[in-house]
């Protein structure tokens, strides 16, 4: 077993490479990372050399896209329609502003400004084209870019001929094969008590993502604000998801969070999860 840690998209990230060939192993791994890289920096809202960051910080509404942003853009419209709004890349890329606010007024200000525009309905695709239909929508693809970096890694390990193998993102993990002859065992951990975990998942051939309020907020006046920007209330403090892909477990994750009344298809499994009253179930 070999294994691999690196910092991307401001996360720990690691690999766990079960193969005999070192050598391929180190390949492999080195591509991984340069690839995770590579989309961090393409697709961060806040760089000015990211494909992003003319987008919504532009001067014309209509853009062309490279081939791989419009394919990003189809995959999180999709989700959009399927979740009923609750995953938005519109709504985390517009309201995104009013985090800068400097008072809790000033805060709430800015959302009632922004919320008629934080809707990938103020968004229209076709092929690589990309219209906005006003000015003040933005995107931002930090919900979906990093599972879906996760889930090229798994690809590329396959194609590599690996056949057991972890990729762990930033706790957006996907595994292959088995383990010693048995799953991977993933641990959820207590947001409380970083040192405990509250179960295990049984991963093999499957994607397990998890999303809460914890780890991730910012503070406006002394009150949190969660990295998961929602027009409503939440439920539930956090969800892990089990799916096909991390890409699918990932944005599930998010959309439960923000609207827990939705039904997900059935190749969607909820693992665990806390309500925000500590209840868990």
């Amino acid at each position: 077993m070999h294994r691999y840690d690196f910092i991307a998209f401001t996360s720990p990230c690691e690999l766990h490479i079960d193969i005999a060939d070192k050598a391929l192993a180190d390949s492999v791994a080195h591509i991984i990372y340069l690839n995770a890289k590579r989309l961090e920096s393409q697709y961060s809202f806040f760089t000015n050399s990211s494909e992003l960051y003319p987008l919504n910080n532009r001067t014309s509404n209509q853009h062309t896209l490279s081939d791989e942003l419009a394919t990003l853009l189809q995959i999180a419209l999709f989700y959009s329609e399927k979740t009923e709004g609750a995953f938005d890349i519109a709504t985390a890329g517009t309201l995104k502003e009013a985090s800068l606010a400097s008072t809790l007024e000033e805060y709430q200000q800015l959302r009632e400004k922004l919320l008629p525009f934080a809707s990938s309905s103020e968004l229209h695709l076709e092929g690589n084209t990309l219209t906005f239909l006003n000015a003040f929508t933005k995107i931002d693809l930090g919900g979906l870019v990093k599972e879906y970096a996760v889930d090229a890694s798994l690809l590329m390990l396959k194609t590599a001929g690996v056949t057991s193998a972890l990729v762990n993102f930033g706790g957006d993990i996907v595994a292959c094969g088995n383990y010693n002859a048995s799953s991977w065992n993933i641990g959820i951990q207590n947001p409380k008590n970083e040192a405990e975990n509250l179960c295990e998942i049984a991963l093999n051939d499957n994607a397990l993502c998890t999303s809460g309020h914890s780890k991730r907020f910012y503070e406006i006046e002394q009150k949190r604000q969660s990295h998961i920007i929602s027009k409503t209330s939440n439920h539930y403090a956090q969800i892990s998801i089990v799916a096909p892909t991390a890409t699918d477990a990932g944005i599930w994750s998010t959309a439960l969070l923000v609207n827990p009344k939705l039904t997900p298809p059935s190749h969607i499994k909820i693992a665990h999860s806390i309500l925000e009253e500590t209840a868990e179930h």
